[in-house]
């Protein structure tokens, strides 16, 4: 995701913040999230299938939320995660796809619900939107051809379901509590791959660059309460 649309996330996020009565719960996080991208077909050589997934990847991101007024316990989210890569590891007969770099981002629109278990512990159930950017970069070396540069990038929306729990800490001051939490994520869509990509001229198609896409991810987060 680019630097600019979280920017703007942001500044939204403080506009609604300061329209919420005092007495709601606003939280601010920032996140490390590790994904992998999923297998996929790199090459058919005479009808046998070549796999090779990517390896995992962390990428940091922000999250606001802000509770209904008119609905205790649920709140709206916004957030984003900034560019998470990670390289291919297949290299042998059929190929070098380890300078390969396959590249993540996203932005993300839900909502959820917390139960609260005293002051200081949450369990929540998110649902959201995530727009996910995929870039496929580098290099893949063919066998008996010039090393194909790679420049492919597509766009995905998609359903997110994420499971959450943390524990808030001593406030500081009377209005400012941090806290610490865990979360896990599962993709509720997913695009299968029909063909090979194409790598010797780096055009791989949209449909094989979703199918890369990962289909869950865990985080741990900290932030403040307000």
């Amino acid at each position: 995701m680019k630097s600019s649309s979280l920017l703007i996330l942001a500044l939204a996020s403080g506009t609604l913040a300061a329209q919420d009565a005092p007495q709601l719960d606003g939280r601010f996080q920032v996140f490390a999230e590790m994904s992998r991208p999923a297998a996929i077909v790199v090459a058919q050589p005479s009808g046998t299938n070549v796999v090779d997934q990517p390896k995992r990847q962390v990428g940091m991101g922000f999250r606001f939320m802000g509770e209904l007024s008119s609905a205790p316990g649920y709140y709206y989210e916004l957030g984003g995660m900034f560019d998470a890569s990670s390289n291919f590891t297949y290299n042998s007969t059929y190929g070098n796809f380890t300078n390969a770099q396959v590249t993540d981002s996203y932005w993300s629109l839900g909502a959820a619900y917390l139960a609260k278990f005293g002051d200081r512990m949450t369990l929540g159930a998110h649902l959201e939107a995530r727009g996910e950017y995929l870039r496929l970069s580098g290099e893949v070396d063919l066998p008996s051809q010039a090393p194909g540069q790679q420049n492919a990038s597509t766009t995905y929306l998609r359903p997110w379901v994420r499971g959450s729990f943390d524990y808030t800490f001593t406030g500081i001051g009377q209005t400012k509590h941090p806290f610490i939490g865990v979360d896990g994520s599962i993709a509720l869509m997913k695009t299968t791959q029909t063909g090979t990509p194409d790598f010797s001229t780096g055009n791989v198609d949209g449909r094989s660059l979703r199918a890369l896409a990962p289909k869950a991810s865990a985080a741990l987060y900290a932030g403040v309460r307000f």
